[in-house]
């Protein structure tokens, strides 16, 4: 299973000058490329919920992994 961010650049309707990134996650058994055709399902689901903004353009990427909480590493002897 791969974990895939589509990665939009939204700007307000109301102020095109308000731009920012917004990053959609979700997760396939297919590759990067095949990101590109399933990513228009979920980008038309989100503006229908999201009619403030314009999506300019968007991408796919790997999803970035973040590193556990420090408090969730085991502890390291000395």
């Amino acid at each position: 299973m791969n974990f895939f961010d589509i990665v939009m650049a939204i700007c307000l309707l109301n102020d095109p000058t308000s731009c920012r990134e917004q990053r959609l996650q979700y997760e396939s058994f297919g590759s990067l490329n095949e990101c590109l055709f399933e990513a228009q399902f979920y980008i038309a689901a989100w503006k229908a919920e999201n009619t403030d903004v314009e999506i300019r353009n968007w991408r796919c990427e790997y999803a970035q992994q973040s590193a556990p909480p420090a408090d969730a590493l085991p502890e390291t002897k000395s």
